[in-house]
């Protein structure tokens, strides 16, 4: 797979990778990234090809792209949480509203 030559920016590799610049300082401490191009005194680039490379690499090793999950896996929603005449706070708080109270108009 051919890409494209140049170089991308630091911040446009932690956009493509989604990983946090700290977390590709660390990397590269370590020498487990790509290796930087010193653009200016300050300033580093990164090439792409190499980029892609490693990326490709990082997902052959893992068995292949991430397929998008879709909806988050999480416990199902508790029956008092969908109640809205109980009070929040779940099982601990009220144990529902309060009969007698009348709440002011308007």
């Amino acid at each position: 797979m051919e890409f494209p030559t140049g170089l991308y920016t630091l911040k446009q590799v932690c956009e493509l990778l989604t990983l946090s610049r700290w977390t590709i300082y660390r990397m590269r401490k370590r020498g487990e990234f790509v290796v930087a191009v010193d653009l200016t005194s300050g300033r580093i680039g990164f090439p792409i090809p190499e980029v892609h490379a490693w990326k490709l690499k990082r997902e052959e090793a893992r068995g292949g792209p991430r397929r998008q999950r879709g909806l988050i896996r999480c416990r199902p929603v508790q029956p008092w949480k969908l109640n809205r005449d109980q009070a929040r706070g779940g099982p601990r708080g009220r144990r529902g509203p309060v009969r007698g109270r009348t709440v002011p108009a308007g």
